[in-house]
């Protein structure tokens, strides 16, 4: 796992951590940093390893009672920009993967 996966799988978590203890805006300007190209992906990990250690955790989905959610078709998402190595698989009626440090949905391949 490349460190911009790292990133993008975890950031909102970071991003709630980062607003209730209070280092939300230099997360933010971190993450412009990487947007622009003008600062590495590792900035943002030094940041978010600097203040906390988060534990690994998916981002799931619940299914509205009484529908059953159709198979996604076949194949998998990647980074949009292919920036990193991160891929995702959509679950059945789940949301479309995202990319959270660019702010677009995942590429279909």
């Amino acid at each position: 796992m490349d460190e911009l996966e790292w990133v993008c799988g975890r950031l909102p978590e970071a991003r709630a951590r980062a607003i209730e203890e209070g280092w939300g805006p230099e997360l933010a300007r971190v993450l412009d940093d990487v947007r622009d190209g003008t600062r590495p992906v590792t900035a943002v990990v030094e940041v978010v390893y600097g203040h906390l250690g988060l534990p690994v955790r998916p981002r799931g989905y619940a299914p509205v009672p009484g529908q059953e959610p159709a198979p996604p078709p076949p194949g998998t998402y990647i980074c949009p920009g292919r920036h990193c190595s991160r891929t995702a698989v959509r679950e059945p009626g789940g949301p479309l993967p995202e990319c959270l440090v660019f702010d677009e949905p995942m590429s279909f391949r």
